[in-house]
């Protein structure tokens, strides 16, 4: 009995690896969404992932990430923190939740770590290490990413500065 259960997890554990694989590679968005979501991971919709977009091997469940979401390419999205447990194997490996809201826009090779929530209209800038909560609206960039500003201000000051293209 215990060998059949240990040959389903492996088998399990082996069907999630090749999804995690096929998913990170596939450059067609709606079959790319589709094998992240048979993972266990929720996917809103009009999501658009870019490819290596590394979404969480061991535990994708905990990944929430709503409506009209754009990941760009290398992101990754972790949900563990085992730094403790390999120091010290008494302590157990820590899982937390992610969930990116709506409308929140994740830059290539950002980095969101566990227990973190992007707030809805934000931005992270390409590169940041989030480790702390993303307030709605705001622009986060850095290692560890820091707010840099409002998406607001970031609009405004973009409309003072864009001129239309002038056709002839």
């Amino acid at each position: 009995m215990e060998i059949t259960q240990n040959i389903i997890k492996k088998w399990s554990d082996f069907s999630l690896s090749l999804l995690h694989i096929l998913a990170m590679l596939m450059p067609f968005g709606r079959i790319k969404r589709e094998l992240y979501r048979l993972r266990g991971t929720f996917i809103g919709k009009n999501v658009d992932i870019a490819q290596f977009v590394f979404i969480e091997d061991s535990s994708p469940s905990l990944i929430h990430i709503e409506d009209y979401v754009d990941i760009g390419p290398k992101v990754t999205i972790v949900t563990h923190d085992s730094s403790l447990h390999c120091v010290d194997p008494k302590i157990p490996i820590q899982y937390k939740k992610v969930l990116i809201k709506k409308n929140a826009y994740i830059g290539a090779g950002a980095t969101i770590l566990p227990g973190v929530t992007i707030g809805e209209y934000s931005i992270v800038a390409a590169g940041a290490v989030v480790t702390n909560d993303v307030p709605p609206f705001t622009i986060f960039a850095g290692v560890p990413a820091r707010k840099i500003g409002t998406v607001q201000e970031k609009i405004a000051k973009y409309d003072a500065t864009y001129e239309s293209p002038k056709y002839v």
